[in-house]
């Protein structure tokens, strides 16, 4: 039995080195001390092996590195990958970042992965998910990694071409509500929706405390606020909240009543109509890109009137591209901490880990404190989009004294590049407008970019009148 020398201390200081008997119950409890101590003390002191980008960036944030406290395990990839990877060289990924802020994001991994260049390419609904889908249809891989899938993702997964993400060690730490069930998608960042307003016309006490406001306020009446056509980044989480009774009275009044201004441009756009004072506030606006407007110190403010509505952007790697094991790579890195870190830091972007926004990372978060966040993921748009979008275009095109309706005809004209197609209708020639991403157009079943239209097709074209964007071209060759 062999002897050591302890010192042993108390709040009163310390007692005198006495010698003590290391039996073999001391040894053990000395060894899980040992190793429950490098345990804890274990991500600080990998800090140094961090990448000098990860670093700048937790410099930039005020954080700790034990903030990422699994990237080892996160980014303990399968050699096979790994090898793979080093064979294919290079990975295509499409998403809507700026090109600039993309590339400040990714350094993280190029430092960790150099041997794997990123081909990127930025792009609208189009050219960021449709083209690729069109693309798979015809069975070629245009995009190894799609971003932010939105409307597209049952299209996409009917093709087949989706990966199961499942075993992506990354995946497996996702929480339940950010990633798919059968693997075929995985949460990248989160979109916080509230009402915008311009703090050069809205008074402080003029702000709205609940939904209710709008309606019930005569301030906001008459075309004081400015609404996209896009009921599914918020209208969809009040009626998933607050049932469809009250939100299907609640947006009559507020057509029939408020009489906002429906406009025409997309959410970004309107959001900039806003802060120009082309109208008081916006229904709605995203934290992401209000910290954008915040930074420049414009009219800027928002306000998440009980409940925050939040968009989950996505992302999914095509399993038959001949760069797949770069795809997953890239992709695993993406949805870990260290990724969801590089892309709010550098993006704005929502993380999608708790941890994360409970330290304060989350775009304007003062904003969203006491509100409700209620999540937009594809179940809520399987279990009320369809009622939501029927109930909504009828309000829409009935306020900009128009009718959905639906005709066949025969394409006499397809010009500016798909942009007009012109076909006889009510005996009179007449011409739809057709947008790339948010018109839905079909040849002989399969979604097609607008170009694929031509002159002599029998379609079925629904739309709200001459001259107005179509919803729908269902074509046959």
């Amino acid at each position: 039995m062999s002897k050591t020398a302890t010192r042993v201390t108390s709040s009163k200081g310390s007692w005198k080195f006495r010698l003590v008997p290391l039996t073999a119950a001391i040894l053990t409890a000395a060894f899980w001390a040992l190793a429950l101590w490098l345990l804890i003390t274990l991500p600080a002191a990998r800090a140094a092996d961090l990448p000098a980008a990860t670093k700048d960036i937790l410099k930039d944030l005020k954080l700790d590195a034990s903030v990422l406290k699994d990237i080892d395990r996160a980014l303990d990839l399968p050699k096979a990958i790994l090898d793979g990877a080093r064979k294919e060289g290079t990975v295509k990924v499409g998403s809507s970042i700026d090109a600039k802020r993309f590339l400040e994001m990714v350094k993280p991994f190029q430092e960790r992965y150099p041997f794997i260049k990123i081909n990127y390419s930025r792009g609208n609904r189009f050219t960021r998910v449709i083209q690729p889908l069109i693309g798979l249809q015809a069975g070629r891989v245009t995009t190894d990694v799609i971003a932010a899938l939105g409307n597209q993702y049952d299209t996409l997964k009917k093709t087949g071409t989706l990966a199961d993400l499942r075993g992506l060690p990354a995946y497996r730490g996702l929480d339940p509500a950010m990633k798919s069930p059968d693997g075929l998608w995985a949460g990248q960042g989160m979109l916080i929706r509230c009402m915008a307003y311009n703090t050069n016309l809205v008074k402080p006490n003029e702000v709205p405390k609940s939904w209710e406001d709008l309606v019930t306020n005569p301030r906001w009446r008459g075309a004081k606020i400015g609404i996209p056509n896009r009921p599914d980044a918020w209208a969809l989480h009040l009626w998933a909240t607050k049932g469809e009774a009250w939100t299907k009275d609640f947006l009559t009044r507020l057509f029939r009543d408020v009489k906002p201004s429906l406009r025409k441009e997309g959410s970004n756009a309107t959001l900039g109509l806003m802060v120009a004072g082309e109208f008081d506030a916006v229904l709605t606006g995203s934290t992401r890109r209000g910290r954008q407007y915040v930074a420049k110190k414009a009219p800027f403010a928002m306000v998440c009137p009980e409940i925050a509505a939040v968009g989950l952007s996505d992302v999914a790697v095509i399993r038959i591209s001949p760069r797949f094991n770069a795809a997953m790579v890239y992709a695993n890195w993406l949805i870990s901490r260290e990724g969801q870190l590089a892309q709010y830091a550098r993006t704005g972007y929502g993380p999608t880990y708790a941890d994360l926004r409970e330290k304060g990372l989350l775009p304007l978060a003062a904003v969203v404190k006491g509100a409700k966040m209620v999540m937009g993921n594809y179940d809520l748009q399987t279990k009320y989009g369809d009622a939501l979008a029927n109930f909504w275009d009828a309000l829409w095109y009935r306020g900009t004294g128009l009718k959905m309706r639906t005709v066949e005809v025969r394409i006499t004209g397809a010009k500016r590049g798909g942009r007009r197609y012109h076909f006889m209708a009510d005996g009179k020639e007449q011409k739809v407008r057709v947008s790339s991403s948010r018109t839905e157009i079909l040849v002989n079943g399969k979604r097609q970019g607008r170009k694929a239209v031509k002159t002599g097709m029998t379609c079925r074209l629904t739309y709200p009148g001459d001259d107005q964007e179509a919803k729908k071209v269902d074509c046959r060759k």
